[in-house]
C-alpha cells in the first residue's frame, strides 16, 4: 500500500544539539505528512551540558546526562546517518559529509561549535590537553584520563574562569578526591559576566573545596609537565582541561552561507542564516546579528521551539514567527557539595535547595527525550488482524533477513520444484549458491535481497552487498559481476533520484575491495526502499566449490562474526536500543566476508556455509544433513553488545519463532537459557560457519582475528551423534573472545 501522503520534501537536519532534539519530538508530536526528515549528526548520543558537571562529580550516570539520537529519531519517523558534515553547498541545496552529499529542500543546524583551544595534546602525551567541547568528546576522553590522573601528584588544570570552568574544577576536585589538587586558571575575573556577590559566594565555594584560584591570567605555553603564564609563572601540571570560549567550525570555512564577524553563521530574529527561505541554524554554531548573546546552551534550548515551528512553516510556505532572546537568564551553579549557587540580575545565593531545584529541572528536561512511550505497529482499523497461529499484528514486521520466509514453508514449496534438467548445472536449489560448469573454471550464481531495516540508503547498499556476497564467498568463489533491483518510495522526483543515488553509491563503496562490478540491474517504485541482488562469482579452473555439506566427524565449527543482529535490527525499529548496542549493530552489519571466506579454505574446510537468516541452528542443521552432530558450547558463541537485554525484554525478531522450531532437535542443557533462544536470531549480513580439521582450528581463529573478524571463534565440533548444545565451561575458554554484555 502506497502511502497516504508521500513524501515531497526534504527536511535535513544538520547536528543532535539542544534545538534539534526538541525539533524532532515537535515533529513527533505533530508529523507534518508530505515531509521526510533527516538527521546528520557524527555522535548518536547527545549530552546535556546543564547535567556535565554533574557527571563528572558521579552524581549523574552516563546514560543520565545524554539523550540517544536513534531512539528519538525514530520516534519522530526521522531518518538517522551517523557521519561529520564538511561542507554545504546552498545554491544545489546539498549537504556533504565525505565523499557523499544530500539533498535538501529546508535545512538547519545545530552541530554546535569548535573549542577555541590553541594547544593540542593528546591523551597520551606527556601532558595531555582536552577541551571540554564538544561534550560528546569530551566524557570519554576524561574517563580515559582518569587512572592516569588518580596515581598523579602534580594538579590538575582547569583553564577558563567563566561558569563552565567554575563547576567543571569543583566537579573533577569532588570525584577525584583530595588527593588531586586542582588549580583554576581564569583568564578575566571569575564569573565576569556574574555580579560581584555571585563571585564572592564562588571564590568561597572554591577555597571550601581546596581548589587554587589565579584570576586575570592566561596561559601561553603547555610543557611535557608545566603550564607558563602571562606573568612568567610556572604551574606543575597533570593534565589540563581546557574550558574557555568557543569558535566557529572549520567545515563553515567551506560554505558560501553568511557568517557573523567572529566567523558563525549569521541568524536574523527567525533564525534564518542569512535571511535565506532555507536554511536556518540555532545553538553556539548561530550567530544572532540582531540580539547577540554569549554562547549558551540556555540560548540553544530556548531557541529549539521557535525552530521547530519556523521549519513547520518554512515547509508548509507561512509566516515565520521571531525568537526573542531574554536579556536576563537565572543561571544555576553546582557547587559539586550538595549545593547550588543561583545568579540573576547580578544578585546571587547559595543553598542545598537551589541544587535540588537544579535537579528537579534538568531531569525534567531529559524526560521529555528519553521517556519516550514505547512504539508499536499501527494497526489499521476494520482490519482482519489474525494472520496465523504465529502471528501477532502488534509486532512490527522486520527488515533485513528477518522478513525472510519460514524456512519449512519454503523448503516444503521448493521440494516440489523440477530438478535442474540442464547438464551445466553441477549444483541447484539447496546450497547457498547454484554452480555452473564452464570451460575456464565453474560459474557461482546466487540473489538475495530485503526491505530496508536501516535509516541510511548508503548503507542499505552496503550491507545488502556484504549479505549478497556472502553466498559466494560461502562457496569459496570470488565475485566478478553484480546486478541491482532497486524499489524506491513513492516520492516526489528529485528525492526518487537522491534515494536512488545514496543507494547505489553504498553498492559501488560496498565492491570496491570485492573485484566485483556493477554492471546493470532493475529499478521500480513501491511502498518502501528494498533492495534485491544478483551475483555472478567464478571458481578457479579446476577448483571445486565448497559446498554446505562435506563435514567431518571431528571437524572444528568456526564462527568468523559474532550474533544478535536479528534481534537487535528488531529493537532498533520499536526505539528501545541503547546507542551502544546501536552502533556495534551497524558496524558488525558492515563488514564483508571476503577475507574470512579465504583464511577459511586455506585453513582446509570441508564445509562451509553463511549464517544469516534461518540463525545459526538452521544453517548448521543444512551443513549436517541427517547423518551428522554436533556438540555446540553456548559459553563460547560471541553475540554483540545488547542482545541478551532485548531478549530479556521480548524482543525478538519476527522470523525468530519460525527458526525457534527448529531448536527441539538440540539437546540442550537449559533451555530458558538466552544462549540457547540466540541460536534462532536470523541474521543480516552474518558471518560464516565454517567445518575445518581440528588441527587447524586454533590458527584459523588467530588468523581471523588478524584480518579484523575479532570476534571469531571455534564454537564446536562435528559429531556423528546426536545436536548438544552445552552451557559448560571448558579449559579453552579462557581464550574465547569477549563480545557483548552478557547480562
Amino acid at each position: 500500500m502506497l502511502p497516504s501522503h508521500p513524501p515531497a520534501k526534504d527536511l535535513v537536519l544538520v547536528g543532535g544539539g539542544h534545538a534539534h532534539v526538541q525539533v524532532l519530538k515537535a515533529f513527533a508530536m505533530r508529523p507534518l505528512g508530505g515531509v521526510r526528515i533527516t538527521l546528520i549528526s557524527r555522535e548518536l548520543d547527545t549530552p546535556y551540558s546543564g547535567m556535565l558537571p554533574g557527571a563528572l562529580a558521579g552524581t549523574y550516570t552516563p546514560a543520565e546526562v545524554h539523550i540517544g539520537l536513534p531512539r528519538l529519531a525514530r520516534y519522530a519517523g526521522a531518518r538517522l546517518i551517523t557521519a561529520a558534515v564538511d561542507g554545504i553547498d546552498p545554491q544545489a541545496r546539498r549537504v556533504r559529509f565525505g565523499a557523499r552529499s544530500l539533498r535538501y529542500d529546508v535545512l538547519s543546524i545545530n552541530s554546535g561549535a569548535a573549542p577555541l583551544c590553541p594547544f593540542v595534546a593528546p591523551l597520551d602525551a606527556p601532558l595531555p590537553v582536552l577541551p571540554v567541547k564538544p561534550i560528546g568528546r569530551f566524557l570519554p576522553g576524561f574517563d580515559a584520563l582518569r587512572e592516569r590522573l588518580a596515581a598523579a601528584t602534580a594538579p590538575l588544570i582547569v583553564v577558563g574562569g567563566g561558569a563552565g570552568g567554575f563547576e567543571v574544577a569543583l566537579a573533577v576536585r569532588s570525584e577525584l578526591g583530595a588527593g588531586l589538587p586542582v588549580t583554576l586558571v581564569a583568564g578575566g575575573r571569575l564569573l565576569a559576566g556574574h555580579g560581584s556577590g555571585v563571585q564572592k559566594l564562588a571564590r568561597e565555594a572554591l577555597g571550601r573545596m581546596g581548589v587554587r584560584l589565579f584570576e586575570s591570567r592566561r596561559v601561553t605555553a603547555i610543557g611535557d609537565s608545566d603550564v607558563t603564564l602571562d606573568d612568567g609563572a610556572s604551574l606543575a601540571a597533570a593534565a589540563v582541561l581546557w574550558v574557555t570560549g568557543v569558535g566557529p567550525p572549520a567545515w563553515l570555512d567551506t560554505t558560501a552561507l553568511e557568517r557573523d564577524g567572529q566567523g558563525f553563521l549569521a541568524v536574523d530574529a527567525e533564525l534564518r542564516v542569512g535571511g535565506r527561505p532555507d536554511t536556518f541554524a540555532a545553538g553556539d554554531v548561530a550567530g544572532m546579528i540582531e540580539q547577540p548573546r554569549p554562547k549558551s546552551g540556555v540560548f540553544a534550548v530556548r531557541q529549539g521551539r521557535v525552530l521547530a515551528a519556523n521549519l513547520r512553516a518554512a515547509l508548509l510556505g507561512r509566516p515565520l514567527r521571531p525568537y526573542r532572546a531574554q536579556t536576563r537568564h537565572l543561571a544555576l551553579l553546582n557547587c559539586a557539595d550538595g549545593t547550588a549557587i543561583a545568579s540573576y540580575a547580578g544578585v546571587g545565593l547559595r543553598h542545598r535547595w537551589l541544587m535540588a531545584w537544579k535537579d528537579w529541572i534538568d531531569r525534567r528536561f531529559m524526560r521529555r527525550f528519553n521517556a519516550l512511550p514505547p512504539m508499536a505497529a499501527p494497526r489499521p482499523p476494520d482490519a482482519v488482524l489474525a494472520l496465523d497461529e504465529h502471528a501477532d499484528a502488534d509486532v512490527m514486521r522486520c527488515g533485513g533477513c528477518g522478513s525472510k520466509l519460514d524456512a519449512s514453508l519454503l523448503n516444503r514449496v521448493l521440494s516440489e520444484l523440477p530438478a535442474a534438467k540442464s547438464a551445466a548445472v553441477r549444483a541447484g536449489i539447496g546450497d547457498d549458491a547454484a554452480v555452473l560448469s564452464a570451460s575456464d573454471g565453474d560459474l557461482v550464481l546466487t540473489t538475495d535481497g530485503f526491505r530496508t531495516m536501516v535509516d541510511d540508503p548508503w548503507l542499505l547498499g552496503r550491507i545488502a552487498v556484504h549479505h549478497a556476497l556472502s553466498d559466494v564467498y560461502a562457496m569459496g568463489a570470488a565475485p566478478s559481476a553484480v546486478l541491482v533491483n532497486a524499489t524506491i518510495p513513492v516520492m516526489a522526483e528529485a528525492m526518487v533520484e537522491d534515494e536512488l543515488r545514496q543507494l547505489l553509491g553504498g553498492v559501488v563503496s560496498a565492491l570496491e575491495d570485492s573485484g566485483a562490478d556493477l554492471v546493470g540491474g532493475h529499478s521500480a517504485e513501491g511502498a518502501e526502499l528494498a533492495i534485491g541482488i544478483s551475483v555472478l562469482g567464478r571458481l578457479e579452473q579446476g577448483e571445486a566449490a565448497l559446498a554446505k555439506r562435506g563435514a567431518c566427524p571431528g571437524d572444528a565449527l568456526i564462527l568468523t562474526k559474532p550474533l544478535g543482529s536479528g534481534a537487535l535490527l528488531a529493537g532498533m525499529m520499536r526505539g528501545a536500543l541503547d546507542t551502544a548496542s546501536y552502533a556495534a549493530c551497524l558496524a558488525n552489519l558492515d563488514i564483508g566476508n571476503g577475507p574470512a571466506s579465504r583464511i577459511v579454505r586455506e585453513a582446509g574446510a570441508s564445509a562451509c556455509t553463511d549464517v544469516t537468516g534461518f540463525g545459526l541452528a538452521g544453517h548448521l542443521l543444512e551443513m549436517l544433513g541427517e547423518e551428522l552432530g554436533a556438540d555446540l558450547d553456548l559459553t563460547r558463541v560471541p553475540v554483540l553488545p545488547g542482545v541478551y537485554r532485548a531478549l530479556a525484554a521480548g524482543i525478538v525478531s519476527t522470523l525468530h519463532g519460525a527458526n525457534a522450531r527448529v531448536l527441539g532437535r538440540f539437546l540442550v542443557e537449559d533451555t530458558e537459557d538466552p544462549r540457547a533462544a540466540l541460536l534462532a536470531d536470523p541474521q543480516t549480513a552474518g558471518g560464516l560457519l565454517a567445518a575445518v580439521p581440528a588441527d587447524a582450528a586454533a590458527g584459523c581463529v588467530a588468523r581471523l582475528r588478524e584480518a579484523g573478524y575479532t570476534s571469531a571463534a571455534q564454537v564446536g565440533t562435528v559429531t556423528d551423534g546426536e545436536l548438544i548444545a552445552r552451557l559448560s565451561t571448558t579449559a579453552a575458554d579462557a581464550a574465547a573472545p569477549t563480545c557483548g554484555l552478557r547480562t
